[in-house]
């Protein structure tokens, strides 16, 4: 039995929940994995239920654990950080170059076929012009972690698909095969469910939540680039929004 001090004017609660901390830290127990119940606390620790419940608590509530209705207390999935809001992006730096020693991207389809009318309107084209569809998995740290589904038009970008393999940086394709000179964004989040199609890609059931990110990038002239949707898992991701361009204001 690990004795806590109740000689200590730290409450014991709080003893627990550092000292269970410092066991989540250390790899005791790997993301997924349960954690001993209540009874089982109590015994090793020498608390009452209420100190375990209250310690435990504190950690569900700091995200280290989660509860699973039904089945127990478990070891949360660590998250993976993703500042793709970042304010002061000006989209020249693609996923590519931002996770490059991180990620893997995987071609699921491409495809042609005639603009309909939505993309049309996105990307300034006629009533007859075509666009490829490219579709890509990308893992993160060998996880899958987005589906990216980017819309090009075939007449800016002529052999484009024959161009994309796996790990293609496309930013960096566009740039340099095709001169194209990125410098805007517009993106829209909004929350989705995954499909069957998208819950086999993603490794995670029908009905999870996602992430949707509609993109538009532009030119330096203003003219648009590509449309992309992204979906990425909600529960294992956050989301960072940043401003790098801070101005300091001189007093008067």
């Amino acid at each position: 039995m690990e004795q806590l001090d109740t000689n200590n004017a730290v409450p014991l609660y709080e003893q627990l929940r550092v000292a269970l901390r410092e066991r989540l830290d250390s790899g005791v127990l790997d993301p997924g994995e349960r954690l001993p119940s209540e009874a089982e606390l109590c015994r090793k620790y020498g608390v009452s239920r209420i100190t375990v419940r209250r310690a435990v608590d504190e950690l569900v509530e700091e995200g280290i654990l989660e509860r699973r209705q039904g089945k127990g207390t478990f070891v949360a999935p660590k998250r993976a950080v993703v500042s793709i809001m970042a304010l002061n992006d000006d989209a020249t730096e693609g996923f590519y170059s931002r996770y490059k020693e991180r990620k893997r991207s995987l071609i699921v389809s491409k495809k042609e076929y005639p603009a309909n009318r939505s993309e049309r309107e996105w990307l300034h084209l006629g009533e007859n012009d075509h666009v490829f569809i490219l579709t890509r998995r990308l893992l993160l740290d060998g996880k899958p972690w987005m589906i990216d589904r980017a819309t090009y038009a075939v007449r800016r970008f002529p052999d484009f698909f024959d161009r994309v393999r796996d790990d293609t940086s496309t930013y960096q394709l566009m740039e340099e095969i095709y001169g194209v000179s990125m410098c805007r964004a517009h993106r829209e989040i909004t929350l989705t469910y995954a499909t069957n199609e998208q819950g086999e890609l993603l490794d995670c059931a029908p009905g999870t939540p996602l992430f949707k990110t509609f993109k538009v990038v532009y030119d330096d002239r203003d003219e648009p680039v590509h449309l992309s949707s992204t979906f990425t898992q909600a529960e294992g991701v956050v989301l960072t929004v940043e401003n790098n361009r801070y101005r300091s204001r001189k007093k008067e």
